[in-house]
C-alpha cells in the first residue's frame, strides 16, 4: 500500500496593493488558515511558484500596478486550474465581472467593502470543496 505524501492545499494567497487590506485579511483569516500576501500580481506569481503545492485559494483585488487581478487569475487558470480563484474589488463594473464569470476566470466574486459573513462563508466553502471545480457564485 502506498501512502500519499501530498501537501494539503490549505494556504490562501491574498493579493492587494493596499497594505491595510493585506494586513486586515491576514489578521482575520490567519487565525484559521495559512495566509501569504502579495502587493501586486507579479509578486503574487513569484509567491505562487514558491508555494504552488500548498496554495488552494487565491483572492485578488483587480486594479493594481504591474499586473491586474484578472491578468493574474488568467495566468493561474492556464497552469493551475485546481486553484479556486476569487476576485474582490470595489470596482464592480458589471460587464467586467460578467465576462470573468462567463469565461470561467473566477470562481467567486465579492465586492468591497466586504460583507465578512459572506466572505468567510465563501472561503470555508472553497476549502471544503477543494479539488472540485465549483460553479461561479456572486456575493455582494
Amino acid at each position: 500500500m502506498q501512502h500519499s505524501t501530498a501537501v494539503p492545499r490549505d494556504m490562501i494567497l491574498f493579493v492587494d496593493d493596499e497594505g491595510k487590506a493585506r494586513k486586515y485579511f491576514a489578521l482575520l483569516f490567519g487565525r484559521n488558515h495559512r495566509v501569504i500576501t502579495a502587493k501586486d500580481g507579479r509578486e503574487a506569481l513569484e509567491l505562487f511558484q514558491m508555494h504552488r503545492d500548498e496554495i488552494g485559494l487565491v483572492i485578488t483585488d483587480h486594479i493594481m500596478p504591474r499586473l491586474t487581478g484578472l491578468e493574474l487569475l488568467e495566468r493561474l487558470r492556464e497552469e493551475h486550474a485546481h486553484v479556486t480563484r476569487i476576485l474582490s474589488t470595489a470596482y464592480t463594473e458589471s460587464e467586467l465581472v460578467r465576462a470573468a464569470v462567463s469565461d470561467g476566470l473566477i470562481d467567486y466574486f465579492i465586492g468591497k467593502p466586504w460583507n465578512m459573513e459572506k466572505f468567510e462563508s465563501i472561503v470555508a466553502q472553497s476549502f471544503s470543496l477543494l479539488g472540485h471545480r465549483l460553479p461561479v457564485k456572486e456575493a455582494c
